[in-house]
């Protein structure tokens, strides 16, 4: 088992202000979970990605990294964050249209959008200050949550994607839930 993530403890220490160094953890092999490119085709038996999927721009392509990397039979478990029990909760879901979009068109479509959202509604910042801090989180390359989902938005979300898994398993519990996904042939 690998842990991956898209920076190393030294990177994420810096990033990551006030937190000791090694409480954060090692890091096998650093990649993207967008397109986990360090990984060859049908390579692993499964992917655990437990509170990454809202942090990514182009879900959809992550989950298309995530089908094409694991082995026939492999199994992917996500788990998220329920938007109606956390600070999210004030946020419009994302819909399964805004994902094509940002698939089809780049993230970039959405960023500043995105930025501009948790400036306003989970900071809390004056709106004659909005601009600035998405301006602020721009040049930090913020990776705080794009996407917002309860199961029922996401489970739409995999039921419009055209991608060889079957839905093993999806519940929801706490703040959170999770979904169970195995690649077929």
């Amino acid at each position: 088992m690998r842990y991956v993530d898209r920076m190393s403890r030294a990177e994420a220490s810096l990033k990551v202000r006030g937190v000791d160094s090694s409480s954060i953890r090692a890091v096998d092999v650093v990649d993207d979970a967008q397109d986990l490119s360090s990984f060859a085709d049908q390579s692993l038996d499964f992917i655990v990605a437990n509170h990454v999927l809202e942090h990514i721009e182009d879900p959809i392509g992550s989950l298309e990294s995530m089908v094409r990397v694991l082995r026939p039979g492999g199994i992917v478990l996500l788990a998220l964050p329920d938007a109606r029990h956390t600070f999210d909760a004030r946020r419009p879901r994302t819909t399964v249209e805004h994902l094509m979009r940002d698939h089809l068109d780049g993230p970039e479509t959405s960023r500043r959008e995105h930025y501009h959202e948790w400036a306003r509604l989970i900071e809390g910042v004056p709106e004659e200050r909005v601009e600035a801090r998405a301006a602020e989180f721009a040049r930090e390359d913020a990776r705080h949550h794009f996407h917002v989902w309860e199961l029922e938005g996401f489970l739409a979300l995999l039921y419009a994607l055209d991608l060889p898994y079957d839905l093993v398993h999806a519940q929801s519990y706490m703040q959170e839930f999770a979904v169970v996904l195995r690649k077929i042939e």
